[in-house]
């Protein structure tokens, strides 16, 4: 029992000595890109529209909450802002069982989010990319279609970046590797590109309050 003990706190160590070290080396200019492409978003009046695969599909329910309410409340959250400071519009194309699920029995997974997206998405707009591999077609299409309709696009991702890196104006490829149980082989970092994926997104949220703080009084709150 205590060899057991000893190997999974060896192994907890690890998990998080490898997870300073994908901080420690995080690819900072390229999140404050994102930043400002989200405050160009915001000031535009444009929507940001995100999508994923998987787990991380979970997370941008969280991402919806947060985005949507958090910059626009006082800072004790009693109440929120007066109606006359602007609110941004988040779209979670992951957000509806049923949409997912019908598009992909009428045509099929690989365009579940350009079909969502397609009719809505305009040049004002931005388009977020979560793909472990970078290389999801469902996610590869509906950046083609974020370009061509001249929306801003921001992808994040891991190891090479795969296609994203080609396709989005912002590529946030997550650094590292690991040795670390349930994330080796195919899934290599995988866990610590969904940690830094929540980061990112309080990252992104708490800048955008700072900056209706700023710009609405300080009865606002930051």
């Amino acid at each position: 029992m205590t060899g057991t003990v000893l190997d999974t706190r060896a192994l907890i160590d690890v998990y998080l000595s490898e997870q300073r070290r994908v901080m420690q080396c995080f690819p900072v200019a390229d999140l404050d890109r994102a930043v400002h492409m989200l405050f160009a978003t915001y000031e535009a009046g444009g929507t940001v529209y995100a999508m994923a695969n998987g787990g991380n599909a979970g997370t941008l329910d969280h991402f919806l909450c947060d985005f949507k309410h958090h910059p626009f409340v006082s800072e004790d959250k009693r109440a929120p802002l007066p109606p006359t400071v602007a609110r941004l519009r988040f779209v979670n194309l992951c957000g509806s069982a049923a949409e997912l699920t019908g598009l992909t029995n009428d045509i099929g997974a690989d365009e579940v989010f350009v079909s969502a997206l397609t009719p809505y998405v305009r040049s004002g707009d931005m388009v977020m990319a979560f793909s472990g591999s970078g290389n999801s077609r469902n996610v590869l299409l509906a950046l083609e279609a974020a370009r061509n309709a001249g929306a801003r696009t921001f992808a994040m991702t891991k190891g090479d970046g795969g296609r994203c890196r080609a396709l989005a104006e912002v590529c946030l490829v997550v650094p590292g590797t690991s040795v670390f149980p349930g994330q080796t082989g195919g899934n290599d970092n995988n866990f610590h590109f969904e940690d830094m994926m929540l980061s990112v997104n309080h990252i992104l949220v708490g800048l955008l309050k700072d900056k209706v703080a700023r710009e609405n009084g300080p009865s606002c709150g930051s």
